[in-house]
């Protein structure tokens, strides 16, 4: 089952049943109101828009609108529960049953797994990339990894990002919202796997719909983070040891470039412009030995933790 942490819809006016004028904010143009905006960020984030002149309304949410049922994200289970939850609001009523045929204009597909070490994985994800050039990559001191499509058109861009979200969920802006809905140690050991998607046509392509109402969306049975992942992260040659000159020209290589992939990507860049080059095939050597050098400092790093627990006994 797809689920979502936020969705962005348009839908016509008439799904709106009702609304508290007092509560949205008008815009007058000529004399006349042209729309009205009804904004909040806590406990969710919720825009309201109606539009008037396109006779239209844009609703977009986030999954914190399920409130102790956040964990749950937004899909086709909890879809009507957020609805609700909106209705209850007093600022306006939808009709839920109309809202299912929204055009959703953007969306963040999302997912969460318990991984161990957060850091380690985008940390590996990271040194895999097949090329840096199409999928720039910044990685943070606290091991978040942001990976986006490099392409000009906003239409076709994509961003993954990929975070440990206990850590998130401890910020001073979500404390409060973790109190309140008792979701204290629901996200211990969460990694988060946030795909942005910014464009129908991005939402056709990656949910595999023909068309992008909201009921559609929430079927559909793609699984575009795992097909991001595919696209971009590259197979590894089996680590060659240390015992000859290419393997100690690509050692210093490596070590110039502060053991950072993307540099040395950029290096190769420089030394072989011509197109004819396949940059994928020169990096195979520095992949193997990243992917080397980061097994010793995994096994370093388990054997010094078991020596520490060791020493607890």
């Amino acid at each position: 089952m797809i689920t979502f942490d936020k969705l962005k819809m348009v839908v016509g006016l008439g799904a709106i049943k009702s609304y508290d004028g007092t509560r949205f904010e008008a815009t007058v143009k000529n004399g006349k109101t042209s729309a009205r905006k009804y904004y909040q960020e806590y406990p969710f984030l919720l825009k309201i828009k109606l539009d008037y002149k396109r006779y239209e309304a844009v609703i977009e949410f986030s999954g914190k609108i399920l409130g102790k049922d956040y964990p749950e994200l937004i899909s086709s289970k909890t879809i009507r529960q957020c609805f609700e939850n909106i209705n209850a609001l007093g600022v306006c009523e939808v009709d839920i049953d109309a809202m299912m045929d929204a055009e959703v204009v953007k969306c963040d597909v999302t997912t969460d797994r318990t991984v161990t070490d957060i850091p380690e994985l985008t940390g590996y994800i990271r040194s895999h990339i097949r090329n840096y050039q199409q999928y720039p990559c910044r990685k943070f001191s606290n091991g978040n990894l942001v990976i986006e499509k490099n392409v000009v058109s906003s239409r076709t861009k994509k961003r993954l990002t990929i975070y440990d979200k206990e850590q998130e969920m401890k910020r001073a802006e979500n404390s409060k919202f973790v109190k309140d809905n008792g979701l204290q140690g629901s996200y211990e050991g969460i990694c988060r796997l946030e795909l942005n998607l910014n464009s129908k046509e991005q939402i056709r392509f990656s949910l595999l719909t023909h068309d992008t109402k909201l009921s559609s969306v929430l079927s559909s049975k793609a699984e575009p983070i795992q097909a991001f992942l595919k696209d971009i992260v590259g197979d590894v040659p089996d680590p060659q040891p240390l015992s000859n000159r290419k393997t100690y020209f690509t050692m210093l290589v490596l070590k110039d470039c502060d053991y950072d992939l993307e540099k040395v990507e950029a290096k190769m860049r420089e030394l072989y412009p011509s197109r004819g080059t396949s940059i994928s095939k020169l990096m195979e050597p520095y992949r193997a030995m990243a992917e080397q050098i980061g097994k010793q400092k995994a096994a370093a790093k388990r054997k010094k933790r078991a020596k520490s627990e060791d020493e607890l006994i």
